[in-house]
């Protein structure tokens, strides 16, 4: 159940005996700074382990004093509904899986690779258009012509990552040095840098290849 009140809880059924009961399973809590919204409210309901849980801390003050609770987790119930043991007589528990996103200390944070979820082209698009949106600065618009360049360039060298690099190279570690490895000898127009080499590698093997289009 949701706790609710020290009396009432929110039945977590979905189809309860009485349908009448029936509720949906969102809850508002408004209290001012030292109400109690998180010690009497989400603590005690995070104690029951019955479910998965969301939870944001901005504080950083609720995996303090909850992790190691949910990481030793809930006793595991038999058929009968009672704590199963082990051959000791020791209760089994079934911890919780803790992850963890700390955007201020990211030592302390779990880590996201979007390189992991492309599956396609388009996928490769989003991508981009999702990196470019969110690195050009407040209040800042870019050249159209700019940013179609910087479009096709992303595109081209996320694209060979995918398509051509080990999957333990598929990162933006990797995305880091390709563009790092670009230089440009202005002095010198028919000068190739690495990653000019290795697309012209590639463009000799795979002409139609995605990577090779948006390049070239």
């Amino acid at each position: 159940n949701v706790i609710l009140t020290k009396t009432e809880s929110l039945t977590m059924n979905s189809r309860p005996k009485d349908p009448k009961t029936a509720r949906n399973k969102n809850v508002l809590v408004i209290g001012g700074s030292g109400s109690g919204k998180t010690r009497f409210w989400l603590k005690p309901n995070l104690m029951q382990m019955h479910s998965s849980y969301v939870v944001t801390d901005p504080k950083g003050t609720i995996l303090v004093e909850c992790g190691k609770m949910l990481q030793r987790g809930t006793s595991k119930l038999g058929k009968d509904g009672k704590p199963m043991k082990d051959k000791h007589g020791k209760v089994i528990y079934e911890p919780y899986r803790i992850k963890v996103l700390n955007t201020i200390n990211f030592k302390k944070s779990m880590h996201y690779n979007p390189f992991a979820y492309i599956h396609s082209e388009k996928d490769i698009l989003k991508l981009v258009t999702t990196l470019i949106a969110n690195t050009k600065g407040e209040g800042k618009a870019g050249d159209d012509f700019w940013v179609k360049a910087e479009t096709l360039l992303y595109c081209a060298l996320i694209g060979y990552i995918h398509y051509e690099a080990p999957v333990e190279e598929q990162n933006f570690s990797t995305l880091i040095e390709f563009i790092n490895a670009m230089e440009v000898r202005e002095d010198d127009e028919e000068f190739k840098n690495p990653v000019d080499l290795m697309f012209d590698a590639l463009e000799a093997e795979k002409p139609n290849h995605f990577a090779v289009r948006q390049y070239k």
